[in-house]
């Protein structure tokens, strides 16, 4: 099911469907908590592998599983 939300200037689409959530949750599980070793907020907070990756881990599944498509509104 494709979503659709509008956030300041711009117009986000997105596919909502319940294989999409799994493969996110796979991936957070599989290529962030397992792999640092990290399955709580305080050891996420308090290493520095977890911080550090995390936002290669989101952009990934930006890219790869969620494919946003992002429209720009010039008449706002």
């Amino acid at each position: 099911m494709k979503r659709v939300v509008r956030s300041g200037d711009m117009v986000i689409r997105f596919d909502d469907s319940q294989e999409i959530k799994d493969k996110v949750f796979e991936s957070l599980i599989e290529d962030y908590y397992l792999k640092y070793g990290s399955f709580c907020g305080e050891s996420i907070m308090q290493s520095d592998d977890p911080i550090i990756e995390a936002p290669v881990v989101l952009s990934e599944i930006a890219d790869k599983i969620i494919k946003f498509d992002v429209e720009y509104i010039d008449d706002i």
